[in-house]
């Protein structure tokens, strides 16, 4: 049989195992507390988190809300979104795509008051929409140019076509 040796028994190994133990239960309450701190932390984070959620979430249905009130109040009044220009004889004068952009540029600069008005506003004074773009001279590259409309489509997308021809 084997048995442990009598360590038990002096002062000096029973020194060392109360400085062990204690020194065990010194770290395992060492840990406990800073596993606490941290655990704190967290919840305090998570709290923090879960109410900004919580009035993100509430935003977003005030805003959603407020979007589907426009949208019905859009629907019975609608707005132009967008200005197109359709050049209709930009080939005939071979003018370079820089030209074109440039004056496509320069007659949506224009029209650039419509958007988001009335449709119905907007039809009201077509007449005054025509004789701004045909009274104006526009200067590309260091030659004249004047436009004559030819259509206009109405929509949420303003759609007018064009003619270019040079100014005298």
């Amino acid at each position: 049989m084997m048995r442990i040796p009598p360590y038990y028994r002096r002062p000096g190994w029973q020194r060392f195992f109360a400085g062990m133990v204690i020194g065990m239960l010194i770290g395992w309450f060492f840990f406990i507390y800073q596993f606490g701190i941290v655990q704190e932390k967290l919840v305090n984070e998570i709290k923090k988190q879960e109410v900004t959620i919580k009035d993100q979430k509430d935003t977003i249905d005030i805003l959603r809300s407020d979007q589907d009130e426009l949208n019905k109040e859009n629907q019975k009044k609608l707005t132009i979104q967008e200005v197109k220009i359709y050049f209709k004889n930009d080939k005939d004068l071979k003018l370079s795509e820089l030209s074109i952009h440039e004056l496509r540029s320069a007659v949506e600069n224009e029209l650039k008051a419509v958007k988001n008005k009335n449709i119905e506003t907007v039809a009201n004074t077509k007449e005054l929409l025509f004789q701004t773009l045909e009274n104006t001279t526009y200067e590309i590259n260091d030659k004249r140019y004047q436009v004559t409309v030819k259509e206009l489509y109405l929509f949420t997308t303003l759609e007018v076509f064009v003619e270019i021809r040079l100014a005298q």
